[in-house]
C-alpha cells in the first residue's frame, strides 16, 4: 500500500529533495513542515528519510508529556546523536551539564544554543546530515528557543534540518521557511482509497468519505477500514465505534436533535435531497438540521457531512434499536424504489425485526445489484440478511449458505463458519446439506493446507458426485488442488487424482482443467500437456468465460509447471487484478504468492519482496495462516546463507505441524538454489534430491534443474544422468525456449569438448527469447566457468561478466559472488568493482523503473504494485533525475550494473 503522504504531496516532496541537494553542497537548510493531525506529516518525514541517499539520517520527536520539564526535548536529541558532550568547548559542556541537571547552577540560553548547533555539526563532519524532528510543538520552550537558535546558524553546514508542527501560531520556529501540507483534493482522495482497498465500494459513499474527511489521508483510510471490513460491507450495515466521553454529550441533545443526528449518520451517501424527504417522514423541522449545524456536529456542501468523520459510527453505535429503526424506516420510504432499489430493500431490513418473506426474497433479489455496486461485500451482507429475514427453515438454510459463500470469498472466515453452523440447525434437504460438507469442507482446508482437509474436500465431491450434482467437478478439482498443498504429507497427489472421475458429460474450462491434472498426477507429465496447455491457454484468452476467471490461480501454476514464462506472466498479473478487483481476499495471498515467483524468476526480487510484505499485512490483518513458499525462494536465490537457513528451518518446523507439504518441498528448493549459488554442491545435491523424491507441480521440474548441476558439480554423474531423461521427456514434450534452455544448459554440464560448448551456446539462444532472466544468467555462469577451465580466459571472461551484471542487477548475491570469483580467476589484472546504478534508488523506485523499462505504461505499473498513475509518474520523475536521463529506453541500461576498474 503506497503512503498516505505519497498522494499529492508530489510539490512537497520535490522542495525537500531542492532543499537536500543544497545541503549536500553545504548550504544548510532549514524548512518547517505544518498541517493539522492526520494530515500526513510524519509520513511526510517517512518519505524524506527513505530518500536522502547519502546523508546521514538522525530522527526524533517531540514528547506532549515532556513538554513541561525544561530542555527534556535537547536530551532526548542528544541521546538520538549520540553526542559525545566531551567534544563540546568547557563553557558549553558546563551550560549543557545545568540544563540536563547533571550539576547546579542556572543554564545560559546562549551557550545552550551554541552547544546545540555545535552537537548538529558534528553529525555532519563525515557526511551531509538530515535532521528530523517530528511535532515540534511539543518540544519544551527552552528546547525550541535553543534549537532555533542553532539551526539559525547553519548556514555554511551540510545539514538540513526539518521540523514539523500543527500549529500557525507565532511559535519560535516562524522565522525559518515553511510548507504547509493541505488536504487533498478529490481527484488524490480517490486515488487513495483506491490503492487502500480491495473490491468495490459504493461510489455515492466513496464521495462522501473523501469530503467528509476535508481530504485528510488519516481520516480518509479510518473510513475505508470501516468500508473494507466484511461487517461495513461496501456502504451496507455499520462498524463499531470507541463512544468514549461523547455519549454525554449526545445526550444533551433534543429528541428531535439526536434523531436528526441519527438520521445522517445511517445514510452512508450523505444525500441532502434523501435527507430532507426523511426528515419530512420523521417530522423534524429544518430548524433542527441548522441548530446541529450550529452546534458543530453537521455541514452541508453538495452532501450532508458530518464536521469530525469519527463521529459518524459513535452517533450510530448510540441510538437506541428503536431510534434505529424509526431512522432507517424513514429512509426506506423516502428512497427511490426504481434508482436505488437495493438501498431502499437494505433499509426496510435494517428497520425490520421478525421474519418478513417478501422483504427477504427482494433483498435476495437485490442482492446481484449490491454486488455490481459495491463488490462481493455488500452481496455477502443482503444475502445475510436476507436469510435472517426468511421464515421457511428450508429456503433459509439455503440463504444462509449462500450468504456463508460470499463471506468465504471475502476472506471472512469466521463469519462463514457462524453462518454455516445457523444453516445446519435447519431442516436440510439432499442438495443444501451436500453444498454445506463442501463448504465446510473449503473452510477447512483454509485453516489447514494439509491432507485430512484435502480429504474432506474429495468426499464432499464424492458425494455431490453420487448425487449427479452440476458441482461434483468443480469440487473434485478443488480437492485435487489442494493436495497439492498437502503434497507430501497428505495421502499423495498420484491417489487423489487415481480417485478422481473423468467421464464427465458436460464439457467445460472445469472439465477441461480438471482430466489434465488427474492425467498428469496419475498418469504423468507426458500424458497430460496435451490436455494442459489448450486449457491453459483457453483460460488466458480473456473470452469472459466464468471458469476462466475461477481458475485462473491454478492455471497459472500449470503455466510455470509448463514451462511457459509468457503465459505464466500473464496469468499470474490477472489472478492478482481479479482478486484485488473483485474483493476476494481468500485468493489475493496465493495470487500475490504465484506473481512473486514469477517475479523472481524474472530477475525483479525487488518486487517480489513488495509483493510478500503485501501478502504479510493481508495474513497479519485476517489471523490466517501464512504463505512461506515466496519467501522461502527468495532467500535462496538472494544467497544471504544465515537468513536463508534461519527460514528454512522455521518454515520446515511449522509445515510438519501443519501437515503442509508443499511448504517442505519449497524449503528444500530453497535449501539447494543457495547451496548452488554458495558452490556447496554435495549439500545441494542432498536437497534437491529431496524435491524430486514426489513429482509435485512446479516444484518437481525446477527441482530438476537444481540437481542436475550439483551433481555434475560434485562427480556424481550417474544422479545427473537419471534426472536430466527427466528433464529432457518435460523439456521436448512442451518445447518451450525456458524448457528446451535448461534442458540444453543440463546436457552441457555432462558433455565434454566442442558439444558442450554447443550445448551451452543453444541454451543461452533459447534462455536469451524468455523473461526468466535469472536462468539466463546461470547458464551464463555455468558456461564461463567452462571456458575457464577450457584455459580460454578471454572468452570466459565475457559470459562471466554478462552473467555476474545481471545477477547483481536481480540482487542474486552468493551467484553473483561466485560469478566474480571466477572473473578474478581468469588473470584479468585490473580488478572489478561492480557500480550498480540501483544502489541510488530506494526498493519501490527499483521495482517501477524495472517495470518501465520493461515497456509497461504507468496505469500497468500501477496495477502491478498497487499504486496509482500518478505515484508511479512521480517515482519515475525521481528515478529520471537520479540516473540523469529524460527517457525510458535508457533505464534497462541503467538498471544493468556498470563495471569499473579499481587498480591497485
Amino acid at each position: 500500500m503506497v503512503s498516505p503522504s505519497l498522494i499529492g504531496r508530489s510539490d512537497v516532496l520535490r522542495h525537500l529533495e531542492d532543499e537536500f541537494r543544497s545541503a549536500r553542497s553545504g548550504q544548510g537548510r532549514v524548512v518547517v513542515v505544518r498541517g493539522e493531525a492526520g494530515i500526513g506529516r510524519s509520513a511526510v518525514l517517512d518519505l524524506a528519510a527513505a530518500d536522502a541517499p547519502g546523508m546521514e539520517v538522525v530522527r526524533t520527536c517531540g514528547v506532549e508529556s515532556e513538554r513541561a520539564l525544561p530542555f527534556a526535548g535537547l536530551q532526548q536529541l542528544c541521546t538520538t546523536l549520540r553526542a559525545d558532550l566531551t567534544t563540546l568547548d568547557s563553557p558549553q559542556r558546563a551550560a549543557v551539564e545545568v540544563a540536563f541537571g547533571v550539576t547546579e547552577g542556572q543554564a545560559d540560553p546562549y551557550l545552550v544554543g551554541l552547544a546545540a548547533r555545535a552537537l548538529l555539526t558534528g553529525v555532519a563532519k563525515a557526511r551531509p546530515a538530515l535532521i528530523l524532528i517530528d511535532d515540534a510543538h511539543w518540544l519544551d520552550t527552552p528546547t525550541s528557543r535553543a534549537l532555533a537558535f542553532a539551526v539559525r546558524r547553519l548556514d555554511a553546514f551540510p545539514i538540513a534540518v526539518v521540523l514539523t508542527t500543527c500549529t500557525d501560531a507565532d511559535d519560535e520556529f516562524a522565522q525559518f521557511p515553511s510548507l504547509r501540507l493541505t488536504g487533498l483534493s478529490d481527484a488524490d482522495g480517490r486515488a487513495l482509497l483506491r490503492t487502500a482497498s480491495y473490491g468495490g465500494v459504493d461510489e455515492a459513499v466513496l464521495s462522501r468519505i473523501v469530503a467528509e474527511a476535508r481530504g485528510n489521508p488519516r481520516d480518509i483510510l479510518a473510513a475505508v477500514d470501516g468500508v473494507m471490513s466484511p461487517d461495513f460491507a461496501g456502504g451496507y450495515g455499520v462498524v463499531g465505534a470507541d463512544t468514549g466521553a461523547l455519549g454525554e454529550r449526545i445526550a444533551g441533545l433534543t429528541g428531535a436533535e439526536r434523531l436528526a443526528l441519527i438520521l445522517a449518520a445511517a445514510d452512508p451517501t450523505g444525500d441532502p435531497a434523501l435527507q430532507w424527504r426523511a426528515a419530512d417522514v420523521l417530522g423534524l423541522d429544518r430548524q433542527v438540521t441548522r441548530t446541529l449545524h450550529d452546534q458543530g456536529w453537521l455541514r452541508q456542501e453538495t452532501r450532508v457531512l458530518f464536521v469530525d468523520p469519527r463521529l459518524r459510527p459513535v452517533v450510530y453505535c448510540l441510538a437506541t434499536s428503536s431510534e434505529r429503526d424509526e431512522v432507517h424506516l424513514a429512509l426506506a420510504t423516502a428512497t427511490d424504489a426504481v434508482v436505488a432499489r437495493d438501498r431502499r430493500a437494505w433499509h426496510l431490513a435494517v428497520a425490520t425485526t421478525g421474519p418478513d418473506d417478501q422483504l427477504a426474497a427482494e433483498l435476495e433479489h437485490c442482492a446481484a445489484h449490491a454486488r455490481r455496486r459495491c463488490g462481493r461485500g455488500g452481496e455477502a451482507a443482503f444475502l445475510e440478511r436476507s436469510a435472517l429475514l426468511t421464515r421457511d427453515a428450508d429456503l433459509r438454510s439455503a440463504r444462509l449458505l449462500a450468504a456463508a459463500v460470499a463471506k468465504f470469498d471475502i476472506g471472512s472466515a469466521s463469519a462463514a463458519v457462524q453462518l454455516l453452523a445457523a444453516a445446519g440447525l435447519g431442516r436440510l434437504d439432499g442438495q443444501v446439506r451436500r453444498c454445506l460438507g463442501r463448504q465446510h469442507a473449503r473452510l477447512a482446508f483454509v485453516d489447514k493446507r494439509n491432507g485430512p482437509a484435502a480429504e474432506q474436500m474429495l468426499r464432499a465431491a464424492e458425494e455431490l458426485r453420487r448425487a449427479n450434482e452440476p458441482l461434483a467437478c468443480e469440487g473434485f478439482l478443488e480437492a485435487l488442488v489442494a493436495a497439492t498443498y498437502a503434497g507430501r504429507l497428505g495421502p499423495g497427489t498420484g491417489a487423489f487424482a487415481r480417485r478422481t472421475p473423468t467421464d464427465w458429460t458436460r464439457d467445460g474450462r472445469t472439465r477441461d482443467l480438471l482430466v489434465g491434472l488427474t492425467a498428469r498426477f496419475a498418469t504423468g507429465f507426458a500424458a497430460s500437456h496435451q490436455l494442459l496447455r489448450p486449457t491453459v491457454r483457453a483460460i488466458a484468452g480473456r473470452d469472459g468465460h466464468h471458469a476462466s476467471k475461477r481458475w485462473l490461480g491454478i492455471a497459472s501454476r500449470i503455466a510455470a509447471d509448463l514451462w511457459d514464462d509468457d503465459l505464466w506472466d500473464d496469468l499470474t498479473s490477472r489472478t492478482v487484478d481479479i482478486a484485488r478487483e473483485t474483493g476476494s481476499l481468500m485468493k489475493l495471498p496465493y495470487a500475490l504468492t504465484d506473481r512473486c515467483l514469477a517475479e523472481l524468476h524474472f530477475g525483479n526480487f525487488d518486487t517480489a519482496q513488495y509483493l510478500l510484505d503485501r501478502i504479510d499485512a493481508l495474513t497479519t490483518s485476517s489471523h490466517g495462516p501464512g504463505f512461506p513458499c515466496g519467501a522461502l525462494l527468495l532467500d535462496g536465490w538472494r544467497g544471504a546463507e544465515e537468513a536463508a537457513h534461519a527460514r528454512i528451518e522455521a518454515a520446515r518446523q511449522e509445515a510438519m505441524e501443519r501437515g503442509e507439504g508443499i511448504v517442505i518441498t519449497t524449503a528444500g528448493l530453497s535449501a539447494a538454489v543457495l547451496a548452488n549459488g554458495l558452490g556447496r554442491y554435495d549439500a545441494a545435491l542432498a536437497a534437491a534430491r529431496d524435491v524430486v523424491a514426489d513429482d509435485e507441480l512446479v516444484l518437481y521440474g525446477w527441482g530438476l534443474t537444481e540437481l542436475i548441476e550439483a551433481a555434475a558439480r560434485s562427480g556424481q554423474p550417474g544422479a545427473a544422468e537419471s534426472a536430466l531423461a527427466a528433464l529432457a521427456e518435460r523439456a521436448r514434450a512442451v518445447g518451450t525456449d525456458w524448457a528446451l534452455g535448461l534442458e540444453a544448459r543440463s546436457r552441457a554440464l555432462l558433455a565434454d569438448g566442442t558439444e558442450a560448448e554447443r550445448l551451452y551456446q543453444l541454451a543461452i539462444d533459447h534462455l536469451s527469447r524468455t523473461r526468466v532472466v535469472v536462468h539466463l544468467a546461470r547458464t551464463q555462469l555455468v558456461y564461463g566457468e567452462w571456458l575457464r577451465r577450457e584455459g580460454r580466459r578471454v572468452d570466459a571472461r565475457v559470459q562471466l561478466k554478462a552473467a555476474r551484471d545481471r545477477l547483481a542487477a536481480a540482487g542474486a548475491t552468493a551467484f553473483t559472488e561466485r560469478a566474480h570469483r571466477e572473473y578474478l580467476a581468469t588473470g584479468d589484472r585490473a580488478r572489478r568493482r561492480i557500480v550498480d546504478h540501483r544502489a541510488q534508488l530506494t526498493p519501490q523506485e527499483t521495482s517501477i523503473a524495472a517495470l518501465a523499462g520493461q515497456g509497461l505504461t504507468n496505469p500497468e505499473i500501477g496495477e502491478r504494485l498497487f499504486l496509482s498513475p500518478r505515484t508511479v509518474e512521480y517515482h519515475l520523475h525521481k528515478v529520471f533525475e537520479k540516473f540523469g536521463i529524460s527517457s525510458r529506453r535508457a533505464l534497462l541500461r541503467k538498471l544493468t550494473p556498470d563495471v569499473a576498474g579499481e587498480h591497485g
